[in-house]
C-alpha cells in the first residue's frame, strides 16, 4: 500500500538558489549541500546505484509545536528535469525526526528511516518507513524498464523497500539533497556523511558526461566521475557531505 507523506520536495533550482538570509523561518524548507549531474549529451540515465552508511542524526534541533514538528532529509534523485515539478523525482528517502511517528516511522530518536519514494505532480508517495540503525549500510538502485521507474532499497543486503511507478520522461539528471522543514523550529545541524559506490549507467555513450558534475559544499573522491567503457557507464568511489547547518552553499 502506498502512503501519501504530508511534506514535498522542493525543485533543485530552489535548493541551489541564493538567498538574503541565512535564519530559519518557520514552516518552510531549507537545503544544504549536495550534487548533480547532467544532462548527457544524448540518450537518457537508465540506471543509478549508491549506497550509504546511516549517518548520525541531526544535532541540537528545536520544536517549539510538537504538532508542527521539524524533519530532516538526505537523499540522491533521478529526472527528467532540473526540478519542474510536471516532470516526477525518483528519489528514494532518508527521513528523520525528533518525533519519527509524526513521520509515519517506528524508529527510535537516534535512528533513520528510509523508504522508496517519488516525488509526482500530484506530491510526495512513498512505501512505508522502515528504521535504519546508525551505521548500516544501505544500497539503492533505481532503473529503467518498459517505460516504468524501479526502486529498490536495501538494508544489510535485504530488500525493505520497493516502489515502481510510470516514466514521465526520459531521465536526464541524477542529483543530491540534504533537505530540512523547519515546522515550527530549527534544523540544527547534521553530521558528514557520504554517498559510495555512485555508478550512473547511459542509454548512449556520453564521453563528457563526468564534466556535468557540480558539488554545492560537498567533495568528490579524487578522480570525480570517470568510466571504463567509452562513457556509457560512470562510478565516483564517493561524495562527501561535511557537516551541514543547512544554510546556502555557494
Amino acid at each position: 500500500m502506498r502512503h501519501t507523506y504530508p511534506y514535498t520536495t522542493a525543485a533543485l533550482a530552489l535548493a541551489l538558489a541564493p538567498r538574503n538570509t541565512t535564519t530559519y523561518s518557520p514552516d518552510s524548507w531549507t537545503f544544504g549541500s549536495g550534487f548533480y549531474m547532467g544532462p548527457p549529451a544524448h540518450g537518457q540515465i537508465i540506471k543509478a546505484t549508491y549506497s550509504i552508511a546511516a549517518p548520525g542524526v541531526p544535532q541540537g534541533t528545536t520544536v517549539t509545536d510538537p504538532g508542527d514538528e521539524v524533519w530532516t532529509s538526505i537523499w540522491i534523485g533521478v529526472s527528467a528535469t532540473q526540478g519542474d515539478a510536471s516532470n516526477s523525482l525518483y528519489q528514494p528517502l532518508f527521513n528523520w525526526s525528533p518525533d519519527q511517528k509524526s513521520q509515519g516511522c517506528s524508529a527510535g530518536a537516534e535512528e533513520w528511516c528510509v523508504a522508496a519514494s517519488p516525488y509526482t505532480s500530484a506530491g510526495q508517495v512513498a512505501q512505508a518507513y522502515v528504521p535504519v540503525a546508525k551505521d548500516a549500510p544501505v544500497d539503492f538502485e533505481i532503473t529503467v524498464q518498459n517505460g516504468q521507474v524501479h526502486q529498490s532499497v536495501r538494508v544489510d543486503g535485504h530488500r525493505v523497500s520497493q516502489q515502481t511507478e510510470p516514466l514521465s520522461n526520459p531521465l536526464l539528471y541524477l542529483y543530491s539533497a540534504d533537505e530540512c522543514y523547519t515546522g515550527s523550529g530549527t534544523c540544527g545541524s547534521l553530521p558528514s556523511y557520504s554517498w559510495n559506490n555512485i555508478t550512473i549507467v547511459l542509454s548512449e555513450a556520453d564521453p563528457q558526461f563526468g564534466q556535468t558534475l557540480a558539488l554545492v559544499g560537498a567533495t568528490s573522491s579524487p578522480r570525480g566521475f570517470s568510466t571504463a567503457d567509452g562513457g556509457s557507464t560512470w562510478h565516483a568511489a564517493a561524495v562527501v557531505i561535511p557537516v551541514d547547518d543547512f544554510t546556502p552553499k555557494h
